[in-house]
């Protein structure tokens, strides 16, 4: 299988010249080290209206960018007492205040550094009229701390999260996915592919096993405190092998090989947070998306025509196409809820596949998914995310490909790992591996042109995996 080892690279190139233009154009001004949050690394010069001074007892001094990473810091540390004071600035006059005595809103229309967006005031009435103002719940620190989770918010894999992170949060990624399917499902059953070719001596043919490797660039950016958009450019590597019997039936089998790799349809989807809970634990968003076919597909037809079919069907598999050759959307609504160390997000989609210029459509796909995330520390994730799908049949100029689409639930163990901060935030490893749990696949029993009955199915089962690395930031707000 041919590797394309020049895109690795090109993604790699990509994000440090990112990061590094972004830390080039701090130097020109700041010279010197800068400071950053222990939590998530955003620089602590550009959030001093919401930043806390920790003086930890060993005289040691350090700051984070707000509130939210102060109360994780202090639980990272066991408490109050493992420091001499901790200060907060006063929202109004920007003089720093104990924290134990302050007062906070949380959950207003103003979010001016991590989530959830506590916002300090040294006089209670203060908070009041800005609570009145901006909305939000007004609370003192022992709610506070009380309430902080871990992790402000998780991002499952297969599905999506309904939390939308505030204006000016970006994230550029690098990802490695591999899927592999190895057995014959008729059904809900499976059986080695040898076995089924081998039980039948007028089967001509059996997929045996597909393999694809993904590789992508996905770009995260909230314009708005309510909007998330996506984006992720992938690029494919696939590849098929088939076990053929040589003619007439009970001839020898042999097995042939096809792969294929290039660009992928590009994704866009967008992400809107209409209603969210004052204490920031319960959220629920629409989700709208689209695909560009920038992918490859090859509509190359049968020469003969198919005497039950009635047509000519498209030679080239599905499981080889590099795209759809027609833009698809995707709609549905998104649910997550906090539960302190623990988060759960849930969806329901409905994807639509149009028929392209070959006259060819993908089956439409409806998913639900649900993920159940613990935040033990503010640095580590860990996880199980179920999602199971309904996938129509394919059609070729209106005729139904008796063996595609079916019923799958898949079930993954995630994880995602905060391992450095810099360049004004932070980094993440974050990594899946999981497997069908569940599969009903559709099949079609057809006779050859002796009469001999024999079944068309599809490939199931196997294992699918995740890597990828995530650089994460925060464009300060202005307020």
């Amino acid at each position: 299988m041919k590797t394309a080892i020049k895109l690795p690279w090109v993604l790699a190139l990509f994000l440090l010249t990112l990061m590094s233009a972004r830390i080039s154009a701090h130097e020109q001004h700041e010279p010197q080290a800068r400071e950053s949050c222990r939590v998530c690394g955003m620089w602590i010069d550009e959030y001093r209206k919401s930043a806390a001074e920790l003086v930890h007892k060993n005289g040691h001094k350090e700051y984070s960018c707000g509130v939210a990473c102060m109360l994780r810091i202090i639980d990272d540390e066991g408490g109050m007492s493992a420091f001499e004071s901790v200060k907060v600035h006063d929202w109004v006059s920007g003089e720093l205040v104990d924290a134990q005595t302050a007062t906070y809103v949380l959950g207003s229309n103003v979010i001016p550094d991590m989530v959830p967006n506590y916002i300090a005031f040294a006089k209670r009435e203060e908070a009041e009229a800005f609570a009145a103002k901006e909305g939000g719940e007004v609370i003192d620190f022992t709610i506070a701390y009380d309430d902080v989770s871990p992790v402000g918010t998780t991002a499952p894999f297969r599905i999506r999260t309904a939390v939308t992170p505030g204006k000016g949060n970006f994230s550029v990624g690098i990802v490695y996915g591999y899927a592999q399917k190895d057995q014959v499902k008729s059904g809900d059953s499976g059986i080695d592919p040898s076995a089924f070719i081998n039980a039948n001596k007028a089967q001509p043919k059996v997929p045996n096993e597909s393999q694809m490797m993904q590789q992508a660039i996905t770009l995260n950016y909230s314009p708005t405190d309510n909007l998330a958009l996506f984006m992720n450019l992938p690029w494919f590597e696939k590849r098929q092998s088939t076990l053929e019997r040589t003619p007439p039936a009970g001839g020898p089998v042999g097995e042939s090989i096809a792969n294929d790799d290039g660009f992928g349809d590009i994704v866009l989807e967008g992400r809107y947070n209409f209603w969210r809970s004052t204490r920031w634990d319960r959220f629920a968003s629409v989700l709208l998306g689209t695909t560009l076919p920038t992918g490859e597909f090859d509509g190359t037809r049968d020469t003969a025509v198919n005497a039950l079919a009635k047509t000519n069907l498209i030679t080239k598999g599905t499981g080889l196409q590099m795209g759809k050759d027609t833009a698809t959307f995707t709609g549905g609504l998104l649910y997550s809820q906090r539960w302190k160390d623990f988060w759960l997000h849930t969806s329901a989609l409905y994807n639509v596949n149009p028929e392209n210029g070959d006259d060819f459509a993908y089956g439409d796909v409806a998913t639900i998914g649900l993920a159940l995330h613990y935040t033990p520390n503010y640095n580590l994730m860990l996880g199980v995310e179920l999602d199971a799908s309904y996938t129509e049949k394919n059609e070729d100029r209106s005729f139904k490909i008796g063996n595609s689409g079916g019923t799958v639930t898949n079930l993954a163990v995630v994880s995602d790992w905060r391992f450095l901060n810099a360049f004004g935030g932070n980094f993440k490893l974050r990594s899946s591996i999981g497997l069908p749990i569940y599969e009903d696949l559709n099949a079609r029993d057809v006779k050859n042109a002796l009469g001999m009955p024999y079944r068309q199915v599809q490939l199931g089962e196997g294992f699918f995996g995740n890597l990828s690395v995530v650089w994460t930031f925060r464009s300060a707000p202005e307020y």
